[in-house]
């Protein structure tokens, strides 16, 4: 779960229906977004007449929970979220500014990355993967999004890639240069363990 997902939760414990009347509990969050900041705040209260009353604010602005928890969703390639952050955009008057144009130019038919791990070659090549996933916020059903990772070859043989089940959400297994990197360093260091354990077996006690 995200962030405002754990809070709303800690806030329905916090401020249950049939708690005293009385009873509140305001909550600030502030939710950090590729091209978005958002400042929440989040308030339960029981009135006078034992009802459960909640109210949600982003950026001062009231909203109902779905559509707040639809646009501060950090499934950044969501689409619901995509859609929702451009009519949030547009009721404040503002476009996202689209990245600038590239001057064009040949590209290869197959985009790759060299990495050297103990002086041994490897070959990154970005690839989309179709995940099935559940909304961190819980805003709507698990659906299939596309996303971008890579798969690494060694030679013409595939050694690391493809998708991976993290705390029940299906992602690219290596989903930046960076982890790719990452991956192989540790897979030459287990082997390195590996061969010294063998060569140097210790003696039973």
């Amino acid at each position: 779960m995200s962030q405002l997902a754990d809070l709303i939760w800690e806030q329905h414990h916090r401020v249950p229906h049939g708690a005293q009347p009385g009873t509140r509990r305001r909550d600030c969050l502030r939710v950090e977004l590729p091209g978005a900041v958002h400042e929440l705040s989040l308030t339960a209260r029981i009135d006078h007449k034992g009802r459960r009353i909640t109210q949600y604010l982003c950026d001062g602005v009231r909203l109902e929970l779905e559509p707040l928890l639809t646009l501060t969703c950090p499934e950044v390639e969501c689409p619901h979220a995509r859609a929702m952050r451009l009519q949030w955009d547009r009721y404040h008057g503002r476009a996202r500014q689209a990245p600038a144009a590239e001057p064009p130019r040949a590209r290869p038919l197959i985009e790759e990355h060299s990495l050297v791990v103990d002086q041994q070659p490897y070959t990154a090549r970005p690839a989309r993967f179709a995940c099935y996933t559940s909304c961190p916020n819980g805003a709507h059903d698990s659906i299939v999004i596309q996303k971008a990772g890579f798969d690494l070859f060694e030679q013409d043989t595939c050694v690391a890639g493809g998708i991976a089940e993290v705390y029940g959400t299906v992602r690219p297994r290596l989903p930046t240069l960076q982890a790719a990197d990452a991956f192989l360093r540790a897979a030459h260091l287990l082997a390195r363990a590996v061969i010294g354990a063998l060569r140097h077996p210790r003696a039973p006690s």
